[in-house]
């Protein structure tokens, strides 16, 4: 941690008067408020596993396009990029726990849209490439101010508090694509998105229920909103350590959203799997995150933060090769599933040096940013990935995918983060 990150966090008055208060739960050495609020997130997640499923199947029974599957994954990622930087003053700007539950309702609201839509007879793929954009721009307002709410919410326990969300994530990652294989086998893709709208409602419960989290300590103002965009820029070019874990993110998951946005292709059209085989793969998908996130505390423990990162990128550059030369049915989702382990490692303790060495009153303002830089190559990625597998295989994305893991290795090696 820097000194000036050190110095802003000790003198911060909110953070420590909400801090004092924190009662521990012993057991597993986290803050009861943060216990209370992981039930809401994870009827929530589940319900997005389900939305994650089901949009992909009604584009390709809609149109039998990769393109349009590739697209609809870039269209999702394209506002962080685009926004995220004016999300981060946002999150520092208004009160973190109002701003939450405001976007947890208006996603319900266009989640409901989709199957509404439909069922009037209305919908068309434009509403949505629409809804996909909408739904992503409230969710990166939601994630952000989750993110930068943990120091308030999860005391010291950063690593741990950090590593239980990412359990949730991966937790609903694994069993959602299976109950979504049923749902949408049984009811189709569109009602399954009515549960997906109902979900929303147990994450606002919980959010409701929490204390302050942070922000709302200064008045919004369009004109001021630059300057603060451009403070947080400086900091995080300024902070190397901050900036070189942006970079390799970007790179990271410039090889992942292209791998990832031809996986449903890739299991239809040349696997020829149905709903619940693909289910299947993609629950062993969130298998592996699962894993990550119950492995990393104990392997922060035992090995420093930068040799464990290395190790994990280089773990993940190789799951990506399986499917290139494995082709059994299981093949892709044990493949993703390693790579989900050393990415969910990855991204717990990115998430928590970033908590540790950013100053509270920034944290938005440098998540957005960091956010941007990291998510920028994700539609390139998507959209080169639609359209190299229109006359060739998926399988040359996952060669792509697992070099971008290796030139994340090289980072690592010659950044600060050697020495985390």
């Amino acid at each position: 941690m820097s000194y000036l990150s050190k110095i802003n966090r000790e003198n911060n008055p909110v953070i420590e008067s909400k801090r004092n208060k924190l009662r521990y739960a012993a057991w597993i050495k986290l803050p009861i408020p943060y216990l209370t609020f992981l039930p809401g997130l994870f009827v929530s997640r589940l319900g997005d596993s389900l939305y994650s499923f089901a949009v992909p199947w009604i584009s390709y029974q809609l149109t039998h396009s990769s393109i349009v599957l590739s697209s609809m994954f870039a269209v999702s990622v394209l506002p962080v990029v685009l926004f995220g930087s004016i999300v981060g003053v946002i999150v520092d700007v208004f009160d973190r726990r109002k701003l939450m539950l405001a976007t947890d309702a208006v996603r319900a609201v266009l989640v409901a849209l989709v199957p509404l839509l439909e069922q009037v007879g209305q919908l068309h793929l434009w509403h949505l490439y629409v809804i996909a954009f909408l739904l992503a721009v409230l969710s990166l307002m939601f994630d952000v101010a989750n993110i930068a709410s943990v120091p308030a919410l999860a005391g010291k326990e950063l690593t741990r508090a950090n590593a239980s969300s990412q359990f949730i994530n991966q937790l609903t990652d694994m069993i959602g694509p299976a109950i979504a294989g049923v749902v949408v086998a049984a009811l189709g893709g569109y009602r399954a998105l009515w549960l997906d709208a109902i979900s929303f409602g147990a994450t606002w419960m919980a959010v409701y229920r929490l204390p302050y989290l942070g922000g709302g300590q200064s008045s919004f103002k369009l004109s001021r909103i630059f300057a603060d965009m451009k403070d947080g820029l400086r900091w995080l070019v300024k902070d190397r350590l901050n900036l070189a874990l942006s970079l390799q993110a970007m790179v990271g998951n410039f090889g992942y959203s292209a791998a990832f946005s031809v996986l449903m292709y890739y299991l239809l059209s040349e696997l020829h799997l149905n709903a619940h085989q693909s289910s299947i793969n993609y629950s062993i998908i969130g298998f592996g995150g699962l894993l990550g996130s119950l492995l990393i505390v104990p392997l922060e423990k035992v090995f420093k933060k930068g040799v464990l990162i290395s190790v994990l990128l280089t773990i993940g550059a190789i799951g990506f090769l399986i499917p290139t030369y494995n082709h059994f049915w299981l093949a892709p989702g044990i493949a993703f599933a390693i790579v989900g382990i050393c990415n969910v490692g990855w991204n717990t303790l990115v998430q928590s040096m970033r908590q540790m060495t950013v100053p509270p009153e920034m944290l938005g303002r440098v998540l957005g940013f960091s956010r941007v830089i990291s998510r920028l190559a994700m539609p390139i990625g998507a959209a080169i990935a639609g359209l190299l597998t229109v006359n060739s295989s998926p399988v040359i994305i996952f060669v792509i995918a697992a070099v971008a893991k290796l030139v994340e290795v090289v980072i690592a090696v010659l950044s600060p983060i050697r020495r985390m």
